[in-house]
């Protein structure tokens, strides 16, 4: 996809202050994280007037793939390990569109996911579907995976993420 293509991908409605500039380096600069709230009420709509939030990956399997997510958190998992009760939040993703390539596939987990402002979002940890490839992602998001780092022992955690 060209830089041109990719902008045009990234264009949504809301903030009318605000407009994706393509990084002339190919990196997008990463600046905060995507809290709950936005994430159950995203802060921006896409062509249709849909509220979502237009995220990005780059993956050791399909590289660079935009998609959407909806606000609503697919799974949330109780088990215990080692006698102790244990938590799992996932955040799901769904491809950009239907004509689009997947966003992800076998060998892209552990990727970062963001939204194309750069606030971090997830974790890639997974994918489903009924076809050969994935329709649907899953990531831990990022702002439970911070707080759950501090409340078990690095209290003093520095990504250089900005929350």
């Amino acid at each position: 996809m060209t830089p041109e293509e990719f902008t045009l991908k990234c264009f949504t409605r809301g903030d009318g202050n605000w407009r994706f500039q393509y990084p002339k380096d190919r990196l997008l600069q990463t600046d905060g994280v995507i809290s709950d709230e936005i994430m159950r009420a995203p802060d921006m709509w896409d062509l249709e007037d849909e509220p979502c939030l237009l995220v990005v990956k780059n993956g050791n399997a399909t590289n660079t793939t935009l998609g959407r997510a909806n606000g609503v958190f697919s799974i949330v998992r109780e088990y215990s390990m080692n006698n102790t009760h244990c938590t799992s939040m996932e955040w799901g993703i769904v491809n950009y569109d239907s004509k689009s390539d997947v966003f992800s596939a076998p060998g892209d987990s552990g990727a970062i996911i963001a939204d194309i402002r750069g606030r971090i979002g997830g974790l890639l940890t997974g994918g489903a579907g009924k076809t050969k490839c994935s329709d649907m992602t899953y990531a831990t998001p990022f702002w439970w995976l911070l707080r759950r780092m501090k409340a078990n022992g690095l209290p003093d955690v520095n990504l250089n993420v900005f929350e």
